[in-house]
């Protein structure tokens, strides 16, 4: 028995895997699938993707049920906790927290303030605050607070209206904060001003009875930075007159709540002169703070430095002593219940008082000075709230990547060039390439890596500084890889963030999920597309059968000497991919002790075609044995030229014989009897020496 190697030669575009024996492969193969990893919703922008700004990471709020449209909405923020969740560090940029509807709209009135932290005063800068906002649609509802690091690009201010009950939007010395109208002043020399943590020293007239004259006086806020002064603390003289201060606020229909207020009086005047009124007015006009009808009354809601119509005396209230309240100079209580604060001493007050006789209005806060032309006053406002919820944070989110070339339904061949696209929810702001990609092979093995996209009008990316990163040639597929359409690229879109979790730069992970690989299902910034890679896969198998011999004939026949052997040639494509056209050849030798016959095999020709079930779509047309352009080809040199023309029967002289097949040979479809791949079969004879 004579067996050649038999070679299968293809052209370099068609990816192939040879083998002289008979190959079974068993592909199973999954529907592709990709995740689009863009957030949903979609993500805030203040102007367009890639042009500053651009945020980076997003908390969700939770407001609860039962909370209704114009509520005010509070939440305590630590951005160093939402960081870390995310597997990242950096400094926030206090201009950046931005709260969104679950719209995508901006909230129509919000503020973050960076010095309150639990109701209390904070440090400035440490990466947490207090975010408040006015609701616009009823819970259950989630809104988002969009946050990012300096590090990412510095934020512009926030130029919604803010709150602004705390005073902490504006600078020391402002007359009108933000979200307040102006005060209305009848003597020009009256403070109506925000003023920072300072101690004042304060001279009165005419003299106290009692007490330092000058007296430093304490001007800290009751939480955070700034607070508002009305009054007559710091002109050149005491001067009778009224300021006026207001704010229009609308109150929920349906679950109203409470109003609350801080005030610090300070001075030397009593209730009978200089005053402090806080009103809510609406289709009627509600006293907060002011008048008291009694000593009692005050003694809850002190409206004025001291109680009382006459001087005071050493057990009698009264003016011209330093924040006396119901004391006589000697320090005594003098209300029923007593006054729990110090006399002389200066302490902020709260009234909260309910709004359901408001519900559904629009109202104006009025807040009111009144001072005669004696005994220095002056009232210090704070952390005006109404109607608040508080609400709950989700998860931390960071900004998505979703790569929309390839597809899962693209399809490469070797030698094609895969071209990537991908989208980005911000601008990745990573130093040098910030947006990369790898491509793994069918069994999830690396191929490449770090493939560089473009956002600058080349490599074919379409237009320059948008949220489309693109490399038109990123990659040819080479011959030799197993297909499937397990096949995936891995695009990157880093930020300028830090990890703290031993992942890339710039990666922001998924919390709660594993930190590695960095992967799509781990990591926000990650987006991993699958699209499927088509190459053939060839398989040569080549038998040999006796047809005859000199002295059995046909009967049992013998491999002897001038027997008639025919070989068959079977190739079968059990891969996905076809063959390129016009690119299948074959070449067997033939045996060195055996001569080929070149006589008529089928219909003249010295061999047999078969297509097998399923067909590969091929055919071996014969027109003669001279004949160079046909089917089949002869040597009588090892298979160094292919001119020779045999003689028509055996002939001693071909070393080799050349089929150059015509078509694409087609890919393996899984389908019809030969689920194994479509074949052909090519049979020649030759003569045992």
């Amino acid at each position: 028995m004579f067996l050649n190697r038999t070679y299968i030669h293809v052209h370099a575009l068609a990816k192939q895997l040879i083998s002289s024996i008979l190959m079974v492969a068993l592909l199973c193969f999954n529907t592709p699938f990709s995740w689009a990893n863009l957030q949903i919703p979609a993500w805030y922008d203040l102007n367009a993707v890639n042009l500053a700004p651009d945020w980076h990471y997003r908390v969700p709020i939770n407001v609860p049920a039962g909370a209704t449209i114009n509520s005010t909405i509070k939440v305590d923020v630590d951005f160093s906790a939402q960081l870390a969740a995310l597997g990242v560090s950096g400094t926030l940029d206090v201009n950046s927290p931005r709260v969104v509807r679950s719209t995508g709209a901006i909230s129509t009135i919000q503020e973050f303030t960076d010095t309150v932290f639990a109701g209390v005063t904070d440090a400035a800068n440490n990466n947490r605050g207090e975010v408040r906002f006015i609701l616009q649609d009823a819970g259950a509802v989630t809104y988002y607070l969009y946050f990012d690091i300096t590090a990412n690009g510095a934020k512009p201010a926030n130029p919604q209206l803010p709150i602004n009950g705390n005073f902490e939007k504006g600078a020391a010395g402002t007359p009108t904060p933000l979200g307040w109208n102006a005060p209305v002043k009848t003597v020009a020399s009256h403070d109506a001003q925000m003023r920072p943590t300072e101690i004042v020293s304060v001279v009165t007239n005419p003299p106290p009875v009692a007490g330092l004259n000058p007296r430093n006086t304490d001007g800290s806020p009751f939480t955070g930075s700034f607070s508002y002064l009305l009054g007559d603390r710091t002109g050149a003289a005491v001067g009778a007159g009224t300021i006026t201060f207001t704010k229009n606020i609308t109150i929920p229909a349906a679950t109203p709540g409470n109003i609350s207020v801080r005030w610090r009086p300070e001075g030397w005047d009593s209730t009978g002169f200089d005053t402090l009124s806080i009103q809510i007015v609406g289709a009627t006009t509600v006293n907060v703070v002011g008048p008291p009808a009694n000593l009692a009354a005050y003694a809850i809601t002190p409206n004025s430095p001291n109680f009382g119509n006459a001087q005071a005396t050493a057990t009698a209230p009264g003016y011209r002593q330093y924040n006396g309240y119901d004391c006589g100079t000697n320090g005594v209580h003098t209300a029923v219940p007593p006054m729990t604060v110090v006399c002389g001493t200066d302490n902020w007050f709260t009234k909260t008082m309910s709004l359901a006789a408001f519900a559904g209005q629009a109202v104006t806060l009025r807040i009111t000075y009144s001072g005669d032309a004696a005994d220095r006053t002056w009232f210090s406002i704070d952390d005006f709230e109404w109607s608040v919820v508080t609400a709950t944070l989700g998860t931390p989110q960071a900004f998505g990547v979703n790569v929309t070339l390839p597809t899962a339904a693209s399809s490469f061949v070797a030698g094609q060039t895969i071209s990537i696209i991908a989208q980005v929810d911000a601008q990745p702001t990573a130093a040098g390439t910030p947006v990369t990609a790898d491509i793994f092979d069918n069994a999830g093995n690396l191929v490449v890596s770090a493939l560089i996209l473009y956002n600058d009008g080349t490599h074919g990316d379409a237009a320059a500084n948008n949220n489309i990163w693109t490399n038109t040639a990123a990659y040819v597929v080479p011959a030799g890889f197993v297909s499937g359409n397990n096949w995936f690229v891995r695009v990157y879109a880093r930020d300028a963030s830090i990890s703290t979790i031993g992942a890339t730069a710039g990666l922001i992970h998924i919390p709660t999920l594993p930190n590695t690989p960095f992967s799509q299902a781990n990591f926000y910034n990650v987006d991993d597309q699958f699209f499927i890679v088509n190459t053939p896969l060839l398989s040569n198998l080549k038998t040999v059968a006796t047809l005859s011999d000199p002295i059995n004939n046909v009967t049992n026949p013998k491999n002897i000497p001038d027997a008639t052997v025919q070989y068959t040639i079977r190739i079968t494509n059990s891969g996905t991919g076809t063959v390129d056209n016009n690119t299948l050849v074959i070449t067997d030798p033939i045996p060195a002790n055996t001569t080929f016959f070149s006589g008529g095999v089928s219909g003249g020709a010295p061999y047999i075609f078969t297509n097998g079930v399923p067909s590969s779509n091929l055919s071996c047309p014969f027109i003669a044995l001279a004949n160079l352009t046909d089917c089949v080809d002869f040597s009588n040199n090892g298979g160094t030229t292919w001119a020779y023309v045999p003689n028509g029967a055996y002939d001693v002289a071909v070393t080799h014989v050349r089929f150059k097949l015509t078509g694409a040979m087609s890919a393996n479809t899984g389908a019809g009897a030969g689920a194994g791949g479509p074949f052909f079969e090519l049979k020649f004879n030759v003569q045992v020496k």
